[in-house]
């Protein structure tokens, strides 16, 4: 009977969840170009707690599409360039 948990346990993790968007809400009102970007939301809400799934759901995105944006942004990082020679000269 100890291991039974209490009936409010259900909601404790939509309680969590509601409670970390309310936030991310209040920090874009306050900073809107800090978390204008779906990674800054994802990061933060992960910072609050929240699994990568369900700070994706809550930033308007998938989890998926997050850790693709990941991989390309680290990408970016180690290859030191924009965009390829053929991209920039069709650009101009």
């Amino acid at each position: 009977m100890a291991d039974d948990a209490p009936d409010y346990a259900t909601w404790l993790h939509v309680i969590g969840r509601s409670l970390a968007y309310l936030c991310l809400d209040v920090a874009r009102k306050r900073d809107p170009d800090k978390y204008k970007e779906v990674l800054d939301k994802v990061k933060f809400l992960e910072g609050l707690g929240l699994p990568q799934a369900d700070a994706a759901e809550a930033a308007g995105s998938t989890a998926e599409s997050v850790r693709v944006a990941r991989y390309n942004k680290s990408k970016a990082k180690k290859s030191g360039k924009k965009g390829s020679e053929k991209a920039r000269a069709r650009r101009r």
